[in-house]
């Protein structure tokens, strides 16, 4: 019983030092950085009809993805 419970203690003990050595969570976006971002990528890629194969949306989606990273300060 007593090696049960040390095996036990020594397993949370493990566990909490790696979720604490972990290091910090990514801070989430603000909704003005998003609005920004999704605006500059309409400006960049504007949309296109439904159907047409122009790649428009992908580009979107990686030109928001990229302003996010930059946190906005596309050139």
């Amino acid at each position: 019983m007593g090696s049960a419970r040390n095996c036990l203690s020594s397993l949370v003990m493990a566990a909490l030092f790696i979720f604490a050595s972990a290091g910090q969570p990514a801070s989430a976006i603000t909704a003005e950085l998003a609005k920004k971002c999704r605006e500059m990528a309409l400006k960049e890629h504007p949309p296109v009809r439904a159907g047409s194969k122009s790649g428009a949306a992908k580009a979107q989606q990686e030109y928001y993805k990229s302003c996010i990273s930059k946190n906005g300060k596309m050139e």
